[in-house]
């Protein structure tokens, strides 16, 4: 009997201590975090402990500077003098072991944790380094309300803050796309740029076989390895316009040596390219084995998928016996642009599908192409999206925000893993890029937000109104511009060599665009807001000019005298000139050079 109490009191304690646990628990739960006061009137009550982070402690460190006008001290540990301060932040890389490296593992190491849970202590967390530049990126961004606009000084938003008072729950992020690329970023101060919003990890996936198969090297010793031409290598350029034979096992055995001996000598490199060849005009120059001229793909290209796709697992399979932890990136684009048939990639494989997603205004073209997705999805656990986002040559701005904003919604709800897009920045086409790296990292975001936020911290709220009507002008104009012959040419990208789309611009929308630019710099308030909105003002000179001298002699309407088209044809020509000496304004790619773009001569 006694032995039965015993057990029952016993019984009794443990419920009740799980009670009290669960008490405890929920209260502790409700609790609210902990203040963390970091600068108080000019005053620092914190110390940075960067443990030998020094380059993002410094980043920290210098920006709350700015807002603050209170320089925190940098610490590598704990040290005797710390104790003057009440607050410590700590800044720590905690790396993810990756036995076998994914996709799924780029994406996490990019994550990181504010841990603001302890008192006294404010843990900056990063699974990387790049993780940890993310969490001060985003630190200085939530709390002190700092903005990386655009590239350089000038693109810097920050606000003038008395104080840095903390009150916080966790945070803990990681992007939902695992690589997030834009290339055609010239400048170091855009690729500065381009990292302080979150553009990411980066995958090799280049057009590169010639780099593999180069005609200096095998063109003598193998001239069956190449596409032929009245039984001759039919090579019209040294790196553009031919692939290599994939049913030749030659090129199977050289291809696996040639990449072998690439991560043998480049230990910390972890992807490469087997993108093929770019084209030269129409075609990719494959050799006629490897074609199925009786199938025409969705592009209106000879399928090469089968023998292309087979050709790829088959290298991967090889290559990962000795190096395991690799990446490789492909291109679906041209005659390898359909999903193979009854082949399933390889899960180290990343395959982009190459589009100017500008033609999902289209139903029909959206349609098309989502279709192509979803086959896609059936051949491979890890597709990318590969964009043009081309600012330049174009001569109006191209902007599509919440048009963009859909896509990567949609790529987010079919998993697609990785984004990439060829940007060659106009920076007057605003938030543009600004967006698309944010929505890199999170496609859930409010768009209307955070264009409101860039337009309010751009030039400031009087003048914001008027920077907005100015985007969403344009933004309207390209959202009709499927209406045109020049939205319908079946390349894979817009008609960026073509402006004729200028035919259906109106000269009053130029006209209301000067009014709606010379009111953003009116009500600009600071001498910044000034400067950005004169920027903004002096990008549009050359799409003002560029319009209406094409209006003037091309389409020849609206009766514009010939005097001023002749001067406003010469003025896009010395902006051009002009603009040379500015890296926000100079052009990445020029239509008066190398006569590559001969219609934009008029």
């Amino acid at each position: 009997m006694n032995q039965i109490q015993n057990k029952l009191c016993n019984l009794f304690l443990i419920v009740c201590n799980c009670f009290t646990l669960l008490i405890v628990t929920s209260v502790y739960s409700n609790i609210d975090p902990p203040v963390h006061r970091l600068v108080s009137d000019g005053k620092a009550f914190s110390v940075i402990q960067h443990n030998n982070h020094i380059k993002s402690a410094k980043c920290l460190q210098s920006f709350i500077a700015k807002s603050t006008g209170t320089y925190i001290p940098l610490q590598c540990k704990m040290q005797s003098d710390s104790l003057q301060y009440k607050e410590s932040i700590h800044l720590t890389i905690e790396q993810q072991s990756t036995p076998h490296l994914t996709a799924k593992i780029f994406k996490n190491a990019e994550g990181f944790h504010l841990d603001f849970s302890q008192p006294n202590h404010i843990w900056i967390k990063g699974y990387s380094e790049a993780g940890l530049d993310y969490a001060v990126y985003e630190f200085l961004e939530r709390f002190l309300g700092i903005r990386w606009l655009f590239p350089g000084d000038l693109g810097e938003h920050v606000p003038v803050n008395q104080s840095l008072i903390i009150q916080s729950s966790d945070i803990i992020q990681f992007p939902v796309f695992a690589v997030r690329q834009l290339s055609g970023l010239k400048s170091s101060i855009a690729l500065k740029w381009a990292r302080r919003n979150r553009m990411g990890r980066k995958i090799s996936l280049s057009h590169n076989l010639h780099t593999i198969f180069p005609i200096q090297t095998y063109i003598n010793t193998h001239p069956h390895i190449y596409p032929q031409k009245d039984g001759k290598p039919n090579i019209p350029f040294k790196n553009v316009g031919w692939q290599p034979c994939f049913q030749n096992n030659e090129t199977l055995k050289i291809a696996i040596h040639h990449i072998n001996k690439y991560f043998s000598i480049n230990k910390n490199k972890n992807t490469f390219s087997l993108s093929t060849n770019d084209a030269y005009t129409a075609t990719s120059g494959f050799c006629k084995s490897d074609l199925n001229k009786n199938k025409i793909n969705s592009w209106g290209y000879p399928d090469a998928s089968t023998s292309y796709y087979q050709w790829a697992n088959s290298v991967v399979l090889k290559v990962l016996n000795h190096y395991p932890n690799k990446l490789f990136g492909t291109l679906a684009y041209m005659e390898v642009a359909s999903s193979p048939k009854d082949i399933m990639l390889n899960d180290h494989i990343i395959t982009f599908l190459t589009e100017d997603r500008l033609r999902w205004i289209n139903p029909s073209c959206q349609s098309a192409s989502k279709q192509w997705v979803e086959n896609w999805t059936k051949q491979s656990n890890n597709i990318g999206f590969y964009d043009y986002f081309y600012g330049t040559p174009y001569v109006l701005p191209r902007i599509y925000f919440h048009h963009m904003a859909s896509i990567y919604r949609y790529a987010y709800e079919k998993g697609i893993i990785a984004v990439c897009a060829e940007a060659y920045p106009n920076w007057g086409e605003g938030p543009k890029l600004y967006l698309a790296l944010k929505l890199f990292w999170d496609p859930n975001v409010s768009i209307d937000e955070l264009l409101d936020n860039w337009y309010n911290c751009c030039v400031g709220k009087r003048a914001a109104r008027y920077l907005k009507e100015y985007f969403s002008l344009w933004e309207s104009f390209w959202m009709k511009i499927d209406s045109t012959e020049w939205f319908y040419n079946k390349s894979m990208y817009m008609a960026f060599w073509s402006p004729s789309y200028l035919d259906c611009v109106q000269l009053s929308d130029i006209q209301k665009s000067r009014h709606l630019l010379e009111k953003t710099v009116v009500y600009a308030k600071t001498s910044i807001q000034k400067k950005r909105a004169q920027f903004y003002l002096n990008a549009f000179d050359y799409y003002e000019a560029s319009a209406i001298s094409y209006l003037g002699q091309v389409t020849k309407n609206f009766n514009i005298t010939k005097e001023l088209s002749e001067e406003m044809n010469k003025k896009r020509y010395l902006l051009l000139q002009e603009f040379e000496k500015d890296p926000l304004l100079k052009h990445s790619i020029r239509f008066d050079q190398d006569n590559v773009f001969p219609e934009f001569k008029w």
